[in-house]
């Protein structure tokens, strides 16, 4: 038996509130930092690490075969992949810092570093 939910003016204002908080917080995040390079991986070992001013195309040599990264714009996506399902080519492109994308099949990542991420964050002693 279904239970018919009931709001009344106050349990609308709060969700509108929220929402309008969500969406404040979303585009005002400093956390959106936007990136200065691609890292781009295979196997877990840094392949190449490139800078997202200059427009061009890395071709990656993965586990079963080339992987095609596109810098744009100061934007990255995977444009040409090996693997089955396509699905870091639908992920479409990248810009803020500590975004991925990943082609698990050919084990490659790319990922966006921003200039607060080039120090080092903490030593361990």
């Amino acid at each position: 038996m279904k239970k018919k939910l009931h709001f009344n003016k106050a349990d609308l204002s709060l969700i509108t509130a929220l929402a309008f908080l969500n969406l404040f917080f979303l585009f005002q995040n400093p956390l959106n930092e936007a990136g200065s390079y691609a890292e781009i991986q295979v196997n877990q070992k840094q392949y190449t690490r490139v800078a997202l001013s200059r427009d061009q195309i890395i071709k990656v040599s993965g586990p079963i075969g080339i992987t095609e990264v596109k810098i744009e714009n100061g934007h990255a996506r995977i444009i040409k992949s090996p693997c089955q399902n396509k699905i870091c080519i639908k992920s479409g492109y990248i810009q803020y810092a500590d975004r991925i994308l990943a082609c698990i099949p050919n084990k490659v990542l790319v990922r966006i570093v921003g200039t607060s991420q080039e120090t080092v964050d903490t030593i361990v002693g």
